[in-house]
């Protein structure tokens, strides 16, 4: 009996627990593009929304471009295991950057997105609240990888 007690009882606690944000999975796909043609649409798109874009290989198909911002200003991208309104949120720093590999195919490019958040709290620096910099407290929601995606098919 007291085994099914703690068995029911766990169960109805951990119910109650926030569900943490899960990072979307890199996204592949096949783009009718050539990959050179593809890259520079995606880097268009990304400059558009307002992140920074730089080439990582010396041939263009590989990108990494991060926006950063403060308040909450990468909310429409961002998804984060803070409440709303609570003081680390209002002292947060989210940057999130979207990593691009391109790959020339016979029929266009095959494509991967993958995305990182690294959260920080600036407004906690030198106090005893000061928290390392992260990458679990915000994750990516995945709108920017989509966005990519419809653009580049």
């Amino acid at each position: 009996m007291r085994r099914i007690f703690a068995l029911l009882f766990a169960i109805a606690s951990t119910a109650c627990l926030p569900t943490r944000a899960v990072p979307p999975s890199p996204l592949s796909f096949h783009a009718s593009r050539s990959a050179k043609d593809a890259a520079q649409v995606a880097a268009v798109a990304l400059v558009n929304a307002g992140f920074r874009v730089t080439q990582t290989d010396s041939s263009g198909l590989a990108l990494t471009a991060s926006r950063t911002a403060t308040h909450g200003g990468n909310e429409q991208y961002v998804t984060c295991n803070l409440s709303k309104g609570s003081a680390a949120a209002a002292n947060s720093e989210t940057t999130l950057t979207i990593d691009i590999k391109l790959t020339p195919s016979a029929s266009g490019s095959d494509v991967t997105v993958g995305s990182r958040v690294r959260t920080s709290y600036p407004g906690y620096a030198g106090t005893a609240m000061e928290t390392p910099p992260n990458e679990t407290d915000c994750v990516s929601n995945g709108a920017m990888e989509q966005q990519l995606a419809t653009a580049l098919r």
